[in-house]
């Protein structure tokens, strides 16, 4: 029954922003949406709109004389649980003008960020079905009971005896009854209310999505899109504000009386700062007043903005038009046009030991110069720890739940989409190079390639064979072929990982001196693998003959990277060449080269250089939050190849172009058990067993020892709601596919370090 349930619950918990606003109620939010047509949303000359509340009404908080839930709205997304999943047996539904929750499962639990410490009780307006009666818990212990009857009805629970911190908190719901069926839920639920007792005489009504949007609300014949609010209303919305943004709205009251309102910004152990206080009046006479707040001493910092209602008096409603933050307005940036594009993935490599993250990388000189003449993507983070998996989602555009890559065992799925099999769609000519064992054909990665060539380690190459190739052949194919279609090379280099291209005669040249240990050129991936990744356990001596080795290895990859620019170049190629250069896992020294690390972020933390066509030679450091699907995104519109419907990311050149953040965009990294979620300087970590995630302060804890959720409760709570929409709207990887070794294989794996 529940699997059922379950299944067509995913399709209708998606589509509940669909339900906002598509119900019919009576009042003056009803009344206002009918006196005027709907109006296209004032844009301030000069301003781009990056949030609407109007439309993103679903993740604010409604406080009025208390917190509301609405159940069956985008409202209660990511608020059922901590583990990205589809809630288990709740429907959205939609009668009686209102939005319900049909709950199959017999608890439902609903998490809250609770903004000022008070008493409360628990009220819910609720119709029973199977079940007859309702226990109710407020973080697991048990304040109330009550009873379910056919008919809707508002229940309550008695107040609490002390009470509830500000904080994050829970509310549980255990439904007793018939054990449910799949036709018949336990009970249906319109919402769940954590009210705070008052002396107000007048009856409660509730402030649903539906009752508070007024979608053309008209003031001196002017109608706008907006909030239909009666005191005492508080409406906090959470953000991370942009670079140069600012607050509009319109304020004004919506039939007879008085109403004052403010606007305010509050962070987490902080009280709320007051940006505005406005007295307005209603009647005939009534108009809008416009207010415009700038918001950029807050940039980067994630903040909630707070409308409220203080008073209204008389029968009106206090209305705020179109509130939304702005940022500068800018020309829609064009995509670069390629005629080839080339990626290179350095594998071993940490972003800290290339420039320009590091000024001293003799190494280097190749990326040194690539630094100083093209972009670099200063916060580039990948997807996975696992190596195979953070090349997938390269080339797919894809979370690794997305393509199916999270552990050892598994290869890329026949049925998930890359970059090869769009090029071969588009009649790009498309190769790959690989010298990294797990993106090899038995690891799914040579499917729908024009030309597809794996270098093992244990064959003798060198290191910079794949690297080597990509550059001939593209010269191949861009001038000897008279075939003009574009091209696209990806090549998966050793990078820094061993075996090292290191003769025993250089050897004997690097530190340190008569040097007699076991950590040697071309079985140095074994005996590091021995080690399970503990740095600690290497001997002073074995700890400096590795860094010498790995600095070695990278100087001859770098020298690659330098061949292959000057043959573009020497082909006439280069200035029409869209060039990556990035990495799939970093802290190679930290992990001694370990796959599937923990997810921390320095591991995630990736060098990325972007050399786009015809570009000047002054180099841009570009300090954005990037991802993986933002490289795949830009390889497809550079060769103008049409992406898959699936595929995430921006286009790196709008990214560049622009200076200002997504308020709403997360970076979330998955492993085999867990995830890690980044939104600005907090990262999410969790589990996929149910235990509550922890928050990271990056600012307060690089190391991320502590869990900073109690300190940080307004960005606890948003960033794990933020997290569950993502996850919820992510497309669902292909049946998982085995990994098959054949004896090749399993020969480089071995050489590689893989036991």
């Amino acid at each position: 029954m529940v699997q059922r349930t379950a299944r067509r619950a995913r399709c209708a918990w998606l589509a509940l922003a669909a339900l906002v606003g598509c119900g019919e109620r009576s009042g003056p939010a009803a009344a206002a949406s009918a006196s005027a047509s709907v109006e296209a949303p004032l844009e301030p000359p000069g301003k781009r709109r990056v949030i609407s509340i109007v439309d993103d009404l679903g993740w604010c908080d409604i406080d009025h004389r208390g917190l509301l839930l609405d159940l069956g709205s985008d409202g209660v997304t990511g608020r059922t649980g901590d583990v990205a999943a589809v809630p288990r047996g709740v429907v959205a539904a939609e009668h009686e003008g209102a939005t319900w929750a049909r709950i199959y499962d017999p608890k439902l639990t609903l998490s809250f960020h609770q903004a000022y410490a008070a008493q409360v009780f628990i009220a819910l307006r609720a119709r029973g079905k199977d079940a007859r009666k309702a226990e109710i818990y407020l973080d697991d212990v048990p304040i109330g009971q009550v009873s379910l009857s056919k008919d809707a009805k508002v229940l309550q629970t008695s107040t609490t005896r002390l009470p509830i911190d500000e904080g994050l908190h829970q509310v549980t719901i255990r439904f007793r009854g018939a054990a449910g069926s799949d036709e018949e839920p336990f009970a249906e639920l319109d919402w769940v209310r954590i009210a705070v007792p008052d002396e107000l005489s007048r009856s409660y009504g509730a402030p649903t999505l539906i009752d508070v949007r007024a979608p053309a609300a008209q003031l001196g014949g002017i109608p706008r899109r907006g909030l239909a609010l009666r005191a005492p209303t508080s409406l906090a919305c959470t953000l991370r504000v942009p670079e140069g943004a600012s607050f509009h709205t319109s304020v004004g009251m919506m039939g007879g009386g008085k109403a004052t309102a403010t606007v305010a910004l509050r962070e987490d152990g902080a009280e709320p700062i007051e940006l505005r206080r406005l007295d307005v009046a209603g009647g005939n006479d009534a108009r809008w007043e416009d207010v415009e707040l700038s918001l950029a001493p807050y940039a980067g910092r994630i903040v909630r903005l707070e409308l409220t209602a203080l008073d209204t008096s008389g029968t009106g409603r206090l209305l705020f038009g179109d509130p939304s933050v702005f940022v500068e307005g800018r020309a829609a940036t064009e995509p670069v046009r390629a005629t080839a594009a080339v990626i290179v993935v350095l594998d071993g490599v940490e972003r800290a030991d290339l420039p320009p993250w590091r000024d001293d990388a003799p190494h280097a000189p190749n990326l040194k110069h690539l630094a100083a003449t093209a972009a670099v993507f200063e916060d580039h983070r990948g997807s996975t720890t696992l190596v195979n998996g953070a090349l997938a989602s390269l080339l797919t555009g894809l979370a690794p739940r997305s393509h199916g890559l999270v552990d050892g065992g598994a290869r890329l799925p026949k049925g998930v989409t890359t970059l090869g099999d769009v090029a071969r769609e588009g009649s790009v000519r498309a190769a790959m190079f690989t010298g990294v064992p797990t993106t090899f054909a038995a690891y799914g990665f040579d499917r729908h390639w024009e030309s597809f060539r794996a270098f093992p380690p244990n064959e003798g190459r060198p290191a910079s064979a794949p690297i080597d190739a990509a550059a001939a052949w593209l010269s191949e194919v861009g001038t000897k072929s008279t075939d003009a279609r574009p091209m696209l090379a990806v090549v998966h280099a050793r990078g820094g990982h061993p075996p090292w291209d290191v003769t025993p005669a250089e050897a004997a040249k690097l530190p340190p001196q008569k040097y007699s240990g076991a950590m040697r050129a071309r079985d140095a991936a074994q005996a590091i693998a021995a080690l399970q990744g503990k740095f600690s356990r290497l001997a002073p001596a074995d700890e400096e003959r590795l860094r010498a080795m790995h600095f070695a290895a990278l100087y001859g990859e770098d020298a690659a990277i330098g061949r292959l620019v000057r043959k573009l170049q020497e082909s006439g190629l280069w200035d029409s060449t869209l060039l990556v250069v990035t990495a799939d896992v970093s802290s190679a020294m930290r992990t001694l080269f370990a796959d599937a690390a923990p997810l921390s972020e320095d591991a995630l933390a990736l060098p990325l250089y972007v050399h786009f066509p015809g570009s000047s030679p002054t180099p841009q450091r570009v300090r954005r939050d990037t991802d993986s699907a933002d490289v795949a995104r830009t390889i497809l519109a550079a060769l103008g190849l049409k992406p898959p419907q699936d595929l995430g990311g921006r286009d790196l050149a709008a990214i560049a172009a622009s200076p200002e953040e997504e308020p709403y965009h997360l970076r979330v990294a998955h492993s085999e058990d867990g995830y890690a979620a980044r939104w600005g300087d907090f990262v999410l970590y969790g589990k996929l067993d149910g235990r509550r995630p922890t928050l990271c302060d990056l600012v307060r804890d690089p190391s991320c020892a502590y869990d900073h959720t109690h300190a940080r409760p307004i960005v606890a709570h948003a960033l794990s709601r933020r997290h569950v929409a993502v996850e919820l709207a992510a497309p669902r990887a292909p049946e998982r596919e085995l990994l098959s070794l054949d004896t090749d294989s399993a020969a480089a794996l071995k050489v590689w370090g893989v036991p």
